[in-house]
């Protein structure tokens, strides 16, 4: 049997997985010798733009937290700027016409409808901004509490019911409305606890002390093209993993590339990929905790990109976000709006249009060309102006896409064990919380990563040091 100071391991770290978590977890143990593995061509994962000239076509997330978070950290010392959104974040696109007011308590007074319509509408309204208020209340830190369990109580939050059943049954037309708002959690309001769609409702209604009125300079794909360059060889691209085991005072992975199978050892492995993928590859994790990431909820969805040519101003131009229940897509953004802050207009501009829930999984069924076709047609018919200026067009699909938390959802158990001392495979994802989002992601792995610190500081103390050199990856 080996002593302790002959174990030998190829890495400290391996961090499986290069979306926002993955990128946290490495640029937080950038010092220590780390082995990324990553399944696609890139890192970002579903933070996906692709730059064009004075724009860029954003194909995934796209609003960044505020100062103080993990991922504005990260953007701070790698040197990529925010610029903050000045468009309206609440337009609606109703009856044929999109309305803008300029402020959300307004929506009852300025949209045309019945007064049942009106009356219930102001109701609603005024029960969930009451619940908005709450879980602002709830988001603050208490005294004592570790981030993760600060945001499991958030995530409690209402958790007890359906957003369905906060809202109860709702004329036809709100009904689609309120459902077109909360399929930005990828799910319909029967499937998402209540918390999570007043979060929803929450980062559009903070009003001037917006958290999430920010964009990343260049789209939001810039983060992962700055790491890949930052990260280089530490980084092996197109490598799906098939199992990460414990092996004696080490862990191994083994994973695929190009047809070939490989094997590589760390003292610690940290797993940022969708939880129900991780409950597959990890071999050794207590059977309460794979239970929790199999029954992590993801719905998958599509979007697209469109780049327009026009020469002059459109009626969009001072308006972000259009919630448009009406239509083929739930959600309209104005990607060009964070640039329109003075000067000339620049002819051109970036459009997002973006499905979720049923209509997304209906969606997925059809070819990208129909997609396309499909998505093009109803943007025409908001802004007929359009046509003639679609310059370019890319549709994406996400899968699994965005993760939420039904009601009654239990994740004590992954808790309690990324509150043990003795473990040397950690967790990270957006689902650490009711719903996904990138500050999630990188606040969740900057945790991981910091356990994973102290388990190798306590390695090397007791002399369990790396004494082979890092094998190639590429």
């Amino acid at each position: 049997m080996e002593t302790a100071d002959k174990i030998a391991t190829d890495y400290d770290v391996i961090v499986i997985g290069g979306g926002p978590a993955g990128i946290s977890a490495s640029w937080e143990l950038r010092d220590r010798t780390i082995l990324v593995l990553e399944k696609t061509h890139r890192l970002g994962g579903r933070l996906y733009s692709i730059s064009r000239g004075d724009y860029w076509l954003n194909l995934g997330g796209h609003l960044f937290p505020a100062a103080g978070s993990h991922m504005r950290n990260i953007l701070h010392s790698i040197g990529l700027d925010i610029i903050r959104i000045p468009g309206n974040k609440f337009a609606i696109h109703w009856a044929g016409k999109v309305y803008a007011p300029k402020a959300v308590s307004a929506l009852p007074f300025t949209l045309p409808m019945t007064l049942r319509e009106r009356i219930t509408l102001a109701k609603v309204g005024m029960r969930t901004m009451k619940a908005v208020k709450g879980w602002q209340e709830a988001m603050q830190p208490v005294y004592g509490e570790n981030n993760q369990r600060r945001r499991a109580r958030v995530a409690r939050y209402l958790g007890h019911l359906s957003f369905r059943d906060f809202l109860g049954r709702l004329p036809n037309r709100l009904d689609a409305l309120f459902q077109s708002a909360s399929r930005r959690a990828a799910a319909e309001m029967e499937d998402q606890h209540a918390g999570v769609g007043v979060s929803l409702f929450g980062a559009v209604w903070a009003g001037k002390g917006d958290s999430m009125a920010l964009n990343l300079n260049g789209g939001s794909g810039r983060l992962g093209e700055v790491m890949m360059d930052l990260l280089g060889d530490r980084v092996q691209y197109q490598a799906t993993v098939r199992s990460v085991r414990k092996t004696g005072t080490g862990v191994t992975v083994s994973y695929e590339v190009g047809g070939v199978e490989r094997t590589v050892t760390a003292a610690q492995v940290i797993v940022a990929v969708p939880a129900y993928q991780a409950a597959e590859i990890v071999q050794d994790v207590p059977e309460d905790v794979r239970a929790v990431l199999k029954s992590v909820q993801y719905g998958p969805f599509p979007t697209m990109g469109i780049i327009t040519d026009e020469a002059g101003p459109m009626p969009y131009d001072d308006i972000y976000a259009i919630t448009t229940p009406d239509l083929s897509f739930d959600m309209f953004f104005n990607h060009a709006n964070p640039l329109r802050t003075g000067g000339p207009r620049k002819p051109g501009g970036s459009l997002m249009v973006y499905s979720g829930g049923t209509p997304a999984r209906e969606l997925l069924k059809r070819t990208d060309e129909e997609i396309r076709d499909i998505y093009l047609a109803d943007v025409l018919k908001m802004y007929p102006q359009l046509k003639g200026h679609i310059k370019e067009t890319i549709v994406q699909r996400w899968i699994p896409g965005n993760t939420y938390r039904p009601a009654n959802f239990n994740f004590e158990p992954m808790l309690v064990y990324c509150e043990r001392a003795d473990v040397d495979i950690h967790f990270a994802g957006d689902y650490f919380a009711e719903i996904g989002n990138m500050e999630i992601a990188t606040g969740s792995a900057h945790e991981a990563a910091k356990r994973a610190r102290a388990r190798l500081m306590e390695r090397d103390k007791t002399g369990m040091r790396r004494d082979s050199k890092p094998r190639q990856v590429a």
